[in-house]
């Protein structure tokens, strides 16, 4: 379900890596061409493990595909997709999704969050969570939904880094308990900065497994980089 190869651009470099907690897991991350400039970038992660939330999510990368074509907004993407899972998710179950969509030769990027982790936004000077509000999907819909969400924007410079994640990063424990939390992932990033994107990646997949003294993950955990390197 998951992407085997991420497109290439001269102006950015894009990694991902997602490891699932069981064989099969819910997390999920997915890129679309949108048109000849713009891509559009989604990272969730369905309530619960294993085959169950598995299939929640071949169900999302169906909607993801069809629908971010149509819906070049993230806001009005997230509301078309929560219609589109509101009659099949089970009652017990909802999905957290962050969508982004980047221009890849200006470096507008707007990014819109229905109840997932916030995105890692580093520059040369500042580093921070970009937090618009949304609820998950499949927990209400209608009006109640679409005036949860937020948009926001920023425009990628040189050196930028962006960071996607799922939960199993900051929620990782230690032997003792205690949680990898957002600090921790910043101070990562922060060290990282001027490192490639395989670099970063490959970073806080390192840093949360010595955490965890390599016990191995206890939910699926994902990571999307996106460094802009600008026009060449």
């Amino acid at each position: 379900l998951l992407p085997q190869t991420l497109p290439t651009f001269s102006t950015l470099e894009m990694r991902a890596v997602s490891a699932p907690a069981l064989e099969v897991g819910g997390d999920y991350y997915d890129i679309a061409l949108l048109d000849e400039h713009r891509v559009g970038i989604v990272i969730g992660d369905v309530s619960g493990k294993g085959v169950g939330a598995a299939f929640y999510m071949a169900e999302m990368k169906g909607i993801f595909q069809s629908l971010s074509k149509i819906h070049s907004s993230p806001k009005q993407f997230l509301v078309k997709a929560n219609e589109s899972l509101l009659s099949s998710l089970d009652k017990r179950s909802f999905i957290s999704l962050i969508y982004a969509v980047l221009d890849v030769v200006t470096g507008d990027l707007v990014v819109s969050r229905a109840g997932h982790c916030p995105m890692l936004y580093a520059t040369s000077s500042s580093i921070k969570y970009i937090t618009p509000t949304g609820m998950g999907l499949g927990l209400s819909g209608g009006k109640l939904f679409e005036d949860s969400l937020e948009e926001k924007g920023i425009v990628m410079k040189e050196g930028d880094i962006c960071v996607f994640y799922t939960d199993g990063v900051t929620e990782s424990r230690s032997a003792s308990g205690e949680e990898f939390g957002y600090e921790r992932l910043m101070k990562v990033v922060e060290e990282k900065r001027l490192s490639s994107a395989e670099d970063i990646k490959e970073e806080i997949i390192q840093r949360v497994w010595s955490y965890t003294d390599a016990q191995g993950y206890d939910d699926d955990l994902t990571v999307f980089v996106v460094k802009w390197s600008g026009a060449h």
